[in-house]
C-alpha cells in the first residue's frame, strides 16, 4: 500500500529551455535525503505536460539510481493514449511503486463508460500499480464511481475541496491528498497520505506533519501545516491559476532550495513576487524554521 508523504518535485531548467537533468536528479536526491516517503516527478509542479517522452524516460532513470529504498511514483500528463502506453511500455520492468495518470483532456466531452474504458486500457497495460489523478481545474474530473469502478490503486486528489476526498473514502477509493493545506483533514478521514507540493521547499517539516499526525499528535500536526501553509501564503494571495502559482513558487526557491532550479518552460510565465512579499515570506521561514 502506497502510504506517506510524496513530493511531486520540481524539474528544473536551464536557460534555454532545455531540461537540467543535473539539478533535477540532484533536487531528487536532496528531497531523499530529507526523509520524504518517495518521489513524484512530472506532476504539476514538475511542469509534466511541458516534457517530451524521451526527456520523463532519462529523468525517470536518473531518480531511479538515487531513490535508495524510497518509492518513486512517475506521472504521466499525456494528450495521447499512445505517448502513456509508449511510457507504460519503457516502464514495464523498471522498479517503480506506481504511475499516475492523468486522463487525456483536449477533448472535454468524454463519457463516463469511455473513461472507464481508458483505466482500464491503461491497468491492463501496466505492471504496475496506477493512480488516477483528479486535478478538475485542469483535466476531466475524475468521479468517486468511475475510481470506485475501475482496478487502479486509488486517487491523487487535486480537487482542493475535502469534500471530494470524502467521496472517494465513502466509495472505498484509496487517496493521496494533492491540496496541501487538506493534508491533516484527508488523513483525518482515512486519506493514505499526501503528494504535496511545498514538500520541495519543506521536505523534513511536512514529513513530520504526516508523523506527527500518524502519532496521534494532531494539534502539534495541525499547527506546523499551517505554521508552513503561512509561509507561502504572501507570495500566493494575488496570484490564480496553477502556471502562475508555481512558477511563483520556483522564484521562491532560489531562497529556499539548495539547488538552482532555474524557471518554467515556456510558454509559462514564471512569475516574480514583488520584493516585499518574498521578504515576508523569507521572515515567516526563518520564524518556523529554526
Amino acid at each position: 500500500m502506497l502510504s506517506g508523504l510524496f513530493v511531486p518535485q520540481f524539474t528544473a531548467f536551464n536557460h534555454d529551455n532545455s531540461v537540467d537533468f543535473k539539478a533535477t536528479r540532484e533536487h531528487g536526491q536532496w528531497l531523499i535525503e530529507n526523509n520524504v516517503s518517495g518521489l513524484v516527478p512530472f506532476g504539476t509542479f514538475g511542469e509534466g505536460a511541458s516534457l517530451s517522452l524521451r526527456e520523463k524516460e532519462r529523468i525517470t532513470l536518473d531518480l531511479l539510481e538515487i531513490k535508495k529504498d524510497m518509492s518513486l511514483i512517475p506521472t504521466l500528463i499525456c494528450n495521447s493514449l499512445g505517448e502513456v502506453e509508449e511510457y507504460l511500455s519503457f516502464a514495464q520492468d523498471l522498479p517503480l511503486d506506481g504511475i499516475m495518470v492523468i486522463p487525456p483532456s483536449y477533448f472535454k466531452n468524454v463519457s463516463d463508460q469511455n473513461l472507464k474504458d481508458f483505466y482500464q486500457r491503461v491497468t491492463d497495460q501496466s505492471s504496475h500499480q496506477i493512480i488516477a489523478y483528479n486535478i478538475p481545474a485542469c483535466s476531466i474530473p475524475i468521479s468517486a464511481e468511475i475510481a470506485s469502478s475501475v482496478p487502479v490503486w486509488g486517487v491523487k486528489d487535486s480537487s482542493g475541496d475535502i469534500e471530494s476526498a470524502k467521496r472517494y473514502r465513502n466509495h472505498d477509493v484509496k487517496v493521496l491528498i494533492g491540496s496541501d493545506a487538506l493534508l491533516t483533514q484527508a488523513l483525518e478521514i482515512g486519506a493514505s497520505g499526501g503528494i504535496c507540493g511545498i514538500a520541495n521547499f519543506f521536505p523534513q517539516q511536512m514529513r513530520q506533519v504526516y508523523d506527527d499526525w500518524n502519532l496521534g499528535k494532531k494539534t502539534e500536526a495541525d499547527t506546523l501545516l499551517n505554521s508552513l501553509m503561512s509561509i507561502v501564503a504572501p507570495l500566493l494571495v494575488s496570484v490564480s491559476g496553477f502556471g502562475g502559482a508555481i512558477g511563483t513558487l520556483k522564484t521562491f526557491a532560489k531562497s529556499v532550495i539548495p539547488t538552482h532550479l532555474g524557471d518554467m518552460r515556456l510558454p509559462v510565465e514564471t512569475l516574480k513576487p514583488s520584493l516585499s512579499d518574498l521578504d515576508e515570506s523569507i521572515r515567516l521561514l526563518k520564524e518556523v524554521i529554526k
